[in-house]
């Protein structure tokens, strides 16, 4: 029996290489599901960086196959992960620039790419990043695993989306699945 979503992840994110890149971690996920579910044309989805990545599906209309778009929707995302699809999620720099509530420009070099895992919507909490310090956390959003080029984002489990993406960006995040079990 092929391993879950999850359980793929969560092997993959106790490696300290692959949790220092948001893209790295989601083709070894990539290339983990594609080999225990006999999906190997999915690999090629996930070379990249994470712009390249999220832009295969951006809109319904130019979703690349077989990526199924799902868009903003975090319910839909988590309702395909908890029925063992393998949902990612994300956002391009382009969509990652944006003006704070402080009124200053986040600029972003690079976007952003998680695999959304069973689980959500997470609770509102606060939770120690990485780096030690506390941050808030709205709930309502998918779970999630990633990498991250911010070691304060570095996580060694499961985290949620929420905790990942800017506040004022959580409504904007596109996710999409394939379907790697029948529907």
């Amino acid at each position: 029996m092929a391993q879950s979503v999850e359980a793929i992840c969560g092997l993959l994110v106790k490696d300290s290489k692959l949790v220092a890149n948001c893209n790295e971690f989601l083709l070894a996920a990539a290339q983990k599901v594609a080999g225990e579910y006999r999906r190997a044309e999915i690999t090629n989805l996930f070379m990249g960086k994470a712009d390249a990545i999220r832009g295969r599906f951006s809109t319904a209309a130019t979703t690349v196959a077989p990526f199924v778009y799902i868009g903003t929707d975090p319910d839909l995302a988590t309702k395909h992960a908890t029925a063992g699809q393998f949902v990612v999620g994300g956002l391009t720099s382009t969509e990652m620039t944006y003006v704070g509530r402080d009124k200053k420009p986040r600029i972003a070099t690079m976007g952003h790419v998680v695999v959304v895992v069973p689980g959500g919507p997470s609770k509102p909490r606060h939770i120690k990043l990485a780096s030690g310090v506390e941050q808030a956390a709205r709930g309502g959003y998918p779970f999630c695993y990633q990498g991250a080029a911010n070691a304060a984002y570095r996580f060694a489990e499961k985290t949620s989306v929420d905790v990942v993406f800017p506040g004022l960006l959580l409504d904007k995040v596109i996710y999409a699945y394939i379907a790697i079990k029948p529907v």
